[in-house]
């Protein structure tokens, strides 16, 4: 609901600002370029980027009731735009540069900074109001670095680094192959021609909309956050897009106003820019690409491709390699089961939790409840594996439950155990899972194997139940994947 009403919010507010400028055809095809050729499209409709979706819809407020006010000012305008950047600078530092561009919105030389002193005496109090609205936000972020720690409503983490200086993450906000912007989102380079037509055609917003684009930018690469590869082509800059497309509606517009020659290049270009935008969010949705693993070989191996075989996913950073990608494509693997348990045994210490029945296959199952809350930790040495890399391993069971499974909830956990401690856990949760009660449900779990360990590790795997009822579980099994090739 959030997302959809700030993505609500982002549109109106940008036709309304791209209309002061274009025609409704050209302010029809540059947002629909913002859908088509940048990260907004899987950010609003697949994401769910709450975050981000926010900061960009409070900019674009910003822009548009900037964009008002100077026309016209009034108390409306005002404190709207100083609510948005007190609370644009509360969630995130950068969002410091949405003042820059209501200061400077209007001027370019003496003559038109002396107007606008002017304006601002004529309206000292509205002036007033909206300085100290943006203070207030700044004042919050520094005397509440807590208060909303961890909720999609702020970005704090690392405390005491907040920002540094000079932009040292500059490279990896737009060139990274993980997540970097220009990779991705290749269609905003359209706007530095843009900025160059819009020092042409309209002076007086040029200085504005580029020295706030240029400071946000500086100032989100000095972030220690951004050089974490967690999003999809860097949502942390979608908030800029609410003055880039000012420039880029320019760019539009210088192409629309051209000869057959001219249009026809541009909008193959583009088209051809905006389906490159599509296909690698396609392959992001899916984990073709992924943020966390990409490496430059792995890139250029998958460029362009529906399908990656394990070979290629070879050259993903390994350590952090998606289990449930990798494993996904069964034909490239051998597959055998090294474990296997349909509880037809006691176990030892298990009498009392072994019952005949509710059963998926043969005669037992076991019968999990608050005095009995995992099954026997299955513990299998890594030495007694091949030696063969990528090495995978899928734990699957199957599972019963008479109430409902989001109420009753449990896991599948896989880890490795070095000398009594755990390391490289994974689990996954039923409650996320599709899964119906009254029924017999599989669930599994992929698990890749690291490079490096100590042959003396453990490779153990269990159903962990945490619900207040009971559940039953049957046909424990652990399959090994080892490469063909």
């Amino acid at each position: 609901m959030i997302v959809a009403i700030s993505t609500l919010l982002t549109i109106a507010g940008l036709w309304f600002v791209l209309r002061k400028y274009f025609t409704a055809g050209v302010t029809v095809v540059t947002l629909l370029l913002l859908f088509a050729g940048t990260n907004f499209f899987v950010m609003t409709v697949y994401s769910g980027a709450i975050q981000a979706s926010i900061l960009l819809a409070l900019m674009v407020v910003v822009v548009w009731m900037t964009q008002r006010w100077y026309d016209k000012p009034g108390w409306v305008e005002a404190v709207m735009t100083g609510l948005a950047m007190g609370t644009l600078v509360f969630i995130k530092p950068s969002g410091f540069a949405s003042v820059l561009l209501f200061f400077f919105w209007g001027a370019y030389n003496r003559e038109t900074f002396s107007h606008k002193w002017k304006l601002f005496n004529q309206n000292r109090i509205q002036v007033l109001m909206i300085l100290m609205l943006f203070i207030v936000g700044i004042a919050l972020r520094l005397i509440y670095p807590l208060a909303f720690s961890g909720s999609w409503f702020c970005d704090y983490v690392q405390h005491k680094r907040v920002i540094y200086l000079l932009a040292p993450n500059l490279w990896l906000v737009l060139f990274s192959i993980k997540n970097g912007w220009l990779i991705y989102t290749p269609l905003v380079l359209f706007s530095i021609p843009g900025f160059y037509i819009l020092a042409e055609r309209n002076k007086p917003i040029f200085y504005a909309t580029f020295l706030y684009s240029l400071v946000f930018t500086l100032m989100l690469a000095s972030s220690p956050d951004v050089a974490t590869p967690d999003n999809f082509s860097q949502q942390r800059m979608s908030e800029i897009f609410a003055v880039l497309f000012i420039p880029i509606g320019y760019f539009v517009s210088w192409v629309h106003e051209g000869r057959w020659i001219r249009r026809s290049f541009y909008g193959i270009l583009i088209t051809a820019i905006c389906g490159l935008s599509l296909f690698q969010t396609w392959q992001y949705r899916t984990k073709i690409l992924n943020p966390w693993f990409t490496t430059p070989e792995y890139y250029e191996a998958a460029f362009l491709k529906t399908a990656v075989n394990a070979k290629t996913r070879l050259l993903q950073e390994f350590y952090n390699l998606d289990m449930s990608s990798f494993l996904s494509n069964e034909n490239d693997f051998k597959i055998s089961t090294i474990i296997f348990d349909g509880f037809e045994n006691s176990p030892g210490g298990f009498q009392g939790h072994m019952q005949a029945k509710i059963v998926h296959t043969g005669n037992g199952a076991m019968r999990l409840d608050t005095g009995l809350r995992f099954t026997p930790d299955l513990g299998l040495k890594i030495s007694g594996l091949p030696k063969d890399y990528p090495l995978g391993i899928r734990f699957s069971i199957s599972v019963y439950s008479e109430t409902d499974f989001k109420i009753n909830p449990a896991n599948i956990v896989v880890s490795l155990r070095h000398q009594g401690q755990l390391f490289r856990y994974k689990a996954i949760s039923l409650q996320g899972m599709p899964l119906s009660k009254g029924n017999w449900n599989i669930v599994k779990l992929d698990y890749v194997i690291p490079r490096l360990f100590d042959p003396d590790d453990d490779l153990i795997a269990y159903f962990w139940y945490t619900g207040n009822s009971a559940i039953y579980v049957d046909d424990l099994r652990v399959e090994l994947f080892e490469n063909k090739e």
